[in-house]
């Protein structure tokens, strides 16, 4: 891969992935409910599902998944799933329940890894993406896998600084919610819904 074309592929990179979506309504939730730091694990599953996202891709995949109505539906309703249940369980808090007095299982960092990795995961416009976009930055007269070891790992870092950027903005500017447990569950059930729809209508 030239340096053009890398320099070409970070700024479309840059444009792609700081776009909201349901991984970053996530690290957002997660990280005015927990903190910034422990929202790290949130986008490290993030990360870690698309980097098995980008192989699968890079192995041809992500072809025949894209290619599959039922695999596709599956991927779908599976990454919709999940945020719905995420959504309903905060939707459905006791209203004198603190963020201090919560139970430590739920900020647990594997629990936060595991959401992150899920809804990722689940949200099948990502193997879409990698392959109808990768291929465009690809030179089919090198060699591939010394071009994919170069792309996914900064895709990868693109999304983990997106994620936690959002985060880490989301908790300064509404850290006073922390005070306001009923209403922060609202708020964070109601983005997870909203990041449940964007799958869910996900053409």
């Amino acid at each position: 891969m030239t340096l053009e074309a890398y320099l070409a592929f970070i700024a479309a990179s840059l444009i792609l992935t700081m776009s909201p979506g349901p991984s970053i309504l996530l690290g957002m939730v997660h990280a005015l409910r927990f903190g910034s730091r422990k929202t790290l694990f949130t986008a490290l599953g993030d990360i870690s599902a698309n980097l098995i996202q980008m192989l699968l891709v890079a192995i041809g995949l992500g072809v025949l998944i894209a290619s599959s109505v039922l695999a596709f539906q599956l991927l779908k309703w599976g990454g919709v799933l999940v945020l719905v249940y995420m959504s309903l369980r905060m939707l459905r808090g006791a209203p004198g329940a603190s963020l201090e007095t919560a139970p430590v299982s739920s900020s647990h960092p594997a629990r936060l890894f595991l959401s992150g990795f899920l809804v990722a995961f689940g949200n099948p416009k990502a193997l879409l993406f990698f392959t109808a976009f990768f291929p465009q930055f690809i030179d089919p007269q090198a060699d591939l896998a010394s071009q994919l070891l170069v792309m996914c790992p900064t895709m990868a870092a693109l999304d983990f600084t997106f994620v936690m950027l959002y985060a880490s903005s989301a908790r300064a500017a509404l850290g006073f919610l922390r005070s306001r447990p009923m209403l922060l569950n609202r708020i964070s059930g109601t983005a997870l819904m909203g990041a449940a729809g964007i799958l869910a209508f996900a053409k």
